[in-house]
């Protein structure tokens, strides 16, 4: 995918994000967290076969704006930025930033409020020279696919703790040999909510 194909989509994305949450919500704020990811999956699939290697835990930070369509529903986006991560067998750190459109379900405001979080979205997807090799074998990585499903609870209006489940997808190509990665992990957040 041309770089001018993949800054297309994360306009594209962006635009659709703004244009839903001013035109159907009023504004509500957003919340910064911070996140471990707790070991994860790293799946590579070429040409029919596929393998699995384990990930080292890791850290990444979100920015996320919403807007409130009543006094349970939020809708609005976010960015995470993950910290370069390595696999167990293999050189060379990865990471994604994911971008993405998301729903939260939640009680309404009270000391303790619970909620419900889905993501939906477009990775970018980028590693180090160990990771993507050098010279004639640098594969070429693009962005794929991300989604995310989890909980948390805010607590007295601004604190939050969240867990979530999520799937970052990318594709890459190496020497014309087309292949997909898949990196799934569970993650656990802290943050503050305004």
């Amino acid at each position: 995918m041309s770089k001018n194909l993949k800054s297309t989509k994360i306009v594209l994305v962006l635009a659709v994000l703004a244009i839903f949450i001013s035109t159907n919500t009023s504004f509500a704020g957003g919340a910064i967290k911070v996140g471990y990811d707790f070991p994860g999956d790293h799946e590579v699939s070429a040409m029919g076969f596929s393998g699995t290697e384990d990930v080292e835990a890791g850290f990444s930070i979100t920015g996320e704006f919403f807007g409130s369509i009543n006094e349970y529903l939020d809708l609005g986006g976010g960015l995470t930025w993950q910290f370069p991560r390595s696999q167990d067998d293999y050189h060379g750190d990865f990471y994604f930033i994911p971008l993405y459109a998301m729903l939260r379900v939640r009680s309404p405001s009270t000391e303790t409020a619970p909620y419900f979080i889905g993501q939906l979205g477009y990775n970018l997807f980028d590693g180090d020279s160990d990771y993507k090799g050098s010279g004639a074998y640098e594969a070429d990585l693009e962005g794929g696919f991300y989604y995310g499903i989890g909980g948390g609870v805010i607590i007295k209006e601004h604190f939050l703790v969240e867990a979530i489940y999520s799937v970052n997808n990318g594709t890459g190509d190496i020497l014309s040999i087309d292949f997909d990665v898949e990196y799934s992990k569970f993650s656990i957040l802290v943050g503050y909510n305004f």
